[in-house]
């Protein structure tokens, strides 16, 4: 049991039917999507806000069950409550997904730096050519726009929101749709040019078997795999609001 049943009141003998308020947070809880902690201190909030009122109308004289029912009816269908909520959820996981783009991405600077550079000291073979130049300086530079961009995106969340347009669609979910597109666009760039780099630096033995080469690229990759796994959390919860029901997120513009 919870901690707000034990809130719950007792009304000539009979306790509010808890039931009937868990089903309609199970209800909304199957049309939301977002981040795990996010979801549950907001369904959480709900079912308080629910407590409250039955409390408040069995307070007043209500029978248990009508009290439910006309804290039920005063919150509405949990259908309509769906595009407020997610919107707040979509938002959330764009914030959390730029912070981490800002975070990882320096990391991934630095052991990019000796997986594509250093290495190099531990080949035998020849110097590399041009192109293989160009692809790890392209990688530095999209490494670069990426922390840029995210730290765009936070300040977009917050008062850069007042200058995006929101007419059909509200600025938080405007922005993390685009971080979602934007963080899938950058991995699989950053997934064809680490693979060119990787083959050149592992083109002799000395280098393939080099130990820090194999464990940089093993945390690039695994670190890449999780930046893009929250992009697509970002579509999939931006998006969503369309489950919700006909003319839901217009009512958010």
């Amino acid at each position: 049991m919870s901690a707000t049943a034990s809130r719950l009141p007792t009304v000539d003998g009979h306790r509010i039917d808890e039931r009937r308020i868990d089903e309609y947070v199970a209800g909304l809880s199957r049309r939301l999507t977002g981040p795990r902690r996010a979801k549950v201190d907001l369904l959480a909030e709900v079912r308080d806000g629910l407590v409250d009122a039955a409390e408040a109308y069995a307070d007043a004289g209500l029978p248990p069950s009508e009290a439910v029912a006309r804290a039920l009816a005063d919150f509405g269908d949990h259908r309509q409550l769906a595009a407020d909520y997610q919107a707040e959820l979509a938002a959330a996981q764009g914030r959390r997904t730029a912070l981490l783009v800002a975070i990882v991405m320096p990391v991934l600077m630095l052991v990019s730096r000796l997986l594509w550079t250093d290495s190099l000291s531990a080949a035998s073979g020849p110097p590399p050519v041009s192109w293989h130049l160009v692809v790890a300086y392209t990688l530095d530079v999209l490494q670069v726009t990426a922390v840029i961009m995210a730290l765009l995106t936070l300040l977009g969340y917050g008062w850069g929101s007042r200058y995006l347009p929101a007419q059909r669609v509200p600025a938080p979910l405007l922005l993390t749709r685009l971080m979602g597109a934007g963080v899938l666009c950058f991995v699989a760039v950053q997934v064809v040019t680490g693979i060119a780099t990787y083959a050149w630096g592992v083109r002799t033995p000395a280098a393939a078997g080099w130990a820090p080469m194999l464990a940089c690229a093993v945390v690039v990759a695994l670190s890449l795999l999780g930046v893009g796994r929250s992009g697509l959390r970002c579509l999939r919860a931006s998006y969503s609001l369309r489950a919700s029901g006909p003319g839901l997120a217009a009512r958010l513009g």
